[in-house]
């Protein structure tokens, strides 16, 4: 059972950071392995993203039966090879939570724009992975932001971002960006070394989990890792290392403590990657913030009591499951409280 859980935190950390795999494979598919558009909202697709010399691809979806203007909320998508569906192009995620939510937030009235990722296939213009780092993705949420402020349907503008999303979305704020509302789900309030040791630690032994530290510590510096079970051998790969050391020390809940923006903080209860102890410390950093918690979701927002493996996979990797609606309630609420 342990090497099975370990499994689990080894998946739950590759999400976490850029693969060499991401230019390898093709995001053509993942659209016929979701559901259909439902015909309460009006998709307008592509929507071009202009940001460093490249072009990112996304999708506006806006309400049907709701006269414009709208209130909008730009979707920041989570780690790794996540696509703006909310879909990995590597790996097993195929929980499409980005474009659902998108759909329920039209039924309500509001407004998406979610995009890729830049180091998609999708994306026109050269990526250099090696020298990618955390703030190239957040100088990619300030781009999309700015797409819109010359677009007359759109009013009030919302960050909604998700897992690593929800720090590039704080990243972009403190580098200036100014928006109406931020939406921190399922958010990091700890570094990411604190949260991949604390995932580790949960799983392995004081031997393994020392030789990761000495790794950890040696990979950050630019040397060689050493010998390392194979295991942990994914979380040292050479052309992560800029990013690694870009990301691996940000405090978000430092950050987010200086923004002066009104602040939504949504977890899951049953999540296994972060926690309502995340929830707590970004709560801490903004006392006025309101948190909800959802009971029984996960990582994804979908609904799932167990917190076991085999309870949470299947999440990951269904389409159709529908992301829990007290989500969707919290951001539609708080979208209208910032649009006053």
């Amino acid at each position: 059972m342990r090497s099975r859980w370990l499994g689990l935190a080894i998946a739950v950390m590759k999400m976490r950071i850029v693969t060499a795999v991401l230019v390898l494979v093709a995001v053509r598919g993942l659209e016929a392995q979701v559901p259909r558009v439902p015909a309460s909202v009006d998709m307008m697709a592509p929507e071009s993203v202009t940001s460093d010399g490249l072009t990112l691809s996304g999708t506006i979806t806006l309400p049907r039966d709701t006269a414009a203007p709208f209130p909008i909320a730009v979707i920041i998508a989570g780690s790794g090879p996540t696509d703006r569906n909310g879909n990995a192009t590597a790996g097993t995620l195929r929980a499409n939570l980005y474009a659902q939510l998108a759909w329920r937030l039209a039924e309500h009235g509001v407004a998406t724009l979610r995009y890729d990722k830049r180091v998609l296939p999708a994306t026109q213009g050269h990526v250099d992975l090696a020298a990618l780092t955390l703030d190239d993705l957040a100088h990619d949420v300030s781009a999309a932001v700015m797409s819109l402020r010359s677009d007359v349907r759109f009013t009030t503008t919302v960050l909604v971002g998700h897992d690593e999303g929800a720090t590039l979305a704080i990243r972009a704020m403190r580098f200036g960006l100014e928006a109406d509302g931020l939406v921190l789900a399922a958010a990091a309030g700890r570094p990411m070394r604190v949260i991949l040791r604390d995932q580790l630690q949960r799983q392995v032994d004081d031997a393994m989990l020392a030789r990761y530290d000495g790794a950890m510590d040696r990979y950050l510096r630019g040397d060689s890792v050493g010998d390392i079970p194979s295991l942990l051998e994914p979380l040292f790969v050479a052309v992560n290392r800029a990013f690694m050391q870009s990301a691996i020390s940000i405090s978000p809940s430092d950050e987010l403590a200086v923004l002066n923006v009104p602040v939504l903080i949504v977890q899951g209860e049953t999540d296994l990657q972060v926690s309502a102890r995340d929830a707590r410390i970004l709560q801490a950093a903004r006392p006025d913030a309101r948190v909800v918690i959802v009971r029984s979701a996960n990582h994804v927002f979908k609904r799932v009591a167990d917190t076991t493996l085999a309870a949470q996979l299947p999440t990951y990797t269904n389409p159709r499951l529908p992301v829990v609606p007290e989500l969707v309630d919290a951001i539609v609420e708080f979208v209208e409280s910032v649009s006053r």
